[in-house]
């Protein structure tokens, strides 16, 4: 499949592969549909998005897409701007330049494209040039990603605008100049900047914003916990057994729904319950995220009473976001997505559109066990801490966490999108939306449920597949 364009003098080729200078969104260009691929670095390990849309050529530079027309402007052989008109009856343009895809997902289709070697900073050198001189092209790149993800992280974090409202605005813009200084000055690249600026985030506030620099795992890992050296097994995986004839454990690593899958879960569901044991164990060490689905089918079963507080959360209005919002409703039809959507019409760009709310005194769950317990660590994130935060709504008396460390600090946002940053092979990940509790959580600066009861014993030697003496700590402790 390729696009053809005409002149009077040659017929040229447009590879199909072409990139946009936002999201890593691949499009495919055919003669009868199109392809949109949102990239996953995890492929084929991982799933990763692709929608077929159909598209039909009206003539040589216009194409009908999804009932939509759009004009392709060819800016040369390898950059093309698309043309169209949005919901409120305005144009937007996009600009796409040729590229492969990303040689993970090319060994798995079999093909071998080049990726984009091309410089498409040429439309802000000029501006570039007035505001700061006539620096090296090292420098101007370094700052179009540096200035690229600040304006991203800015305009679509559903943090950012919770931040600036309560008094972080101040420390956040001097240490955004200070590095953007520094790049300037030549002291530290594009990849460190980045980093940093992304750290000040992941350390201080949310565990959803983070991104692929270098440097940011260096960060990381000096700052945070690393299991494996403290555990010479740590490799958790699905357990659901009895610990004892009154106690039954279900380790859960991963709520992703491939280990385990959703079937194992139902399956476990029904032997814990014909299994008469009275004391529930949900271990979520090292889950970091997935279906909420998998983490709350057994933590529901702790749960004694209504929401004891109401639970609100908001989602950030931005073109970037809506588009991956747009996907989130063709994917899941008829739910209160359809509704969000529609309010980003009317709403003012980078507002905060209510996205879900759990009223006080709604939600009522009967308990099914005399004593419940959830285990975590450092790991559990995301899909692995909502548990935590079901019961300390839902329990008022049968349910307690056990750990030594805080959970990961991923629970109060949620909703992740992912954005490329140009001349570099970096990405930028953050939340499209955040919890009302987050604006009182962001002012502690440590993120994460701590957990109630503190497990005085040493790091287990293995976490695999075994019952470790924490889990059997947990159940005495638990009888008492």
């Amino acid at each position: 499949m390729e696009i053809t364009r005409h002149t009077t003098n040659e017929h040229r080729h447009l590879p199909i592969w072409i990139v946009s200078n936002g999201p890593e969104t691949y499009q495919i260009l055919g003669s009868q549909e199109a392809v949109t691929i949102i990239a996953n670095a995890d492929f084929p390990s991982k799933d990763m998005q692709c929608q077929y849309t159909p598209c039909t050529y009206l003539s040589e530079n216009a194409f009908d897409f999804a009932g939509q027309t759009f004009i392709a402007n060819w800016f040369d052989n390898e950059t093309i701007s698309v043309t169209g008109i949005n919901d409120a009856g305005q144009p937007f343009v996009t600009v796409w330049d040729r590229c492969g895809l990303p040689q993970n997902i090319q060994n798995v289709f079999g093909t071998n494209t080049p990726q984009m070697k091309k410089d498409i900073s040429r439309f802000l050198t000029a501006d570039f040039i007035k505001k700061y001189g006539d620096l090296p092209d090292s420098i101007r790149l370094a700052y179009e990603t540096y200035d690229f993800a600040v304006g991203a992280n800015e305009r679509n974090n559903a943090i950012f605008p919770v931040l600036m409202q309560n008094g972080f605005r101040k420390e956040y813009t001097s240490m955004k100049d200070s590095l953007l200084s520094r790049l300037m000055r030549g002291e530290i690249n594009a990849d460190e900047a980045v980093g940093r600026y992304v750290f000040w985030f992941y350390e201080n506030f949310d565990r959803h914003t983070n991104c692929s620099s270098q440097f940011f795992h260096k960060l990381k890992s000096e700052a945070f916990i690393d299991y494996t050296k403290l555990i010479p097994q740590y490799n958790p995986e699905p357990v659901g057994c009895k610990v004892d004839n009154d106690t039954y454990l279900l380790r859960l690593p991963s709520c992703v729904g491939d280990v385990p899958t959703w079937e194992w879960m139902l399956k476990k569901e029904e032997e814990f319950k014909q299994s008469g044991c009275k004391y529930l164990i949900l271990d979520l060490r090292g889950n970091s995220g997935g279906s909420d689905a998998f983490s709350e089918l057994f933590a529901k079963m702790m749960c004694d009473c209504s929401a004891m507080n109401d639970e609100k959360s908001y989602y950030m209005n931005s073109t970037a976001n809506n588009k991956t919002l747009k996907i989130y409703c063709e994917t899941f039809p008829g739910i209160f997505l359809d509704r969000v959507l529609a309010e980003t019409a009317t709403a003012e760009e980078g507002s905060l559109i209510n996205w879900q709310t759990i009223l006080k005194g709604t939600g009522a769950y009967t308990p099914l066990v005399r004593k419940g317990a959830i285990i975590i660590d450092n790991y559990s994130a995301s899909a692995g801490e909502t548990p935590v935060r079901l019961v300390r709504n839902h329990s008022k008396s049968h349910a307690k966490v056990y750990g030594r460390e805080r959970s990961a600090g991923c629970e109060l946002s949620g909703n992740c999108n992912t954005i490329h940053l140009p001349h570099s092979n970096m990405h930028l990940t953050y939340p499209m939306t955040v919890d009302a509790e987050f604006e009182k959580a962001c002012k502690e600066r440590n993120p994460g449920h701590k957990p109630d009861v503190i497990i005085p014993l040493p790091y287990p030697k293995q976490l695999t597949d075994n019952i470790d003496p924490w889990v059997l700590w947990v159940a005495k402790k638990m009888k008492k």
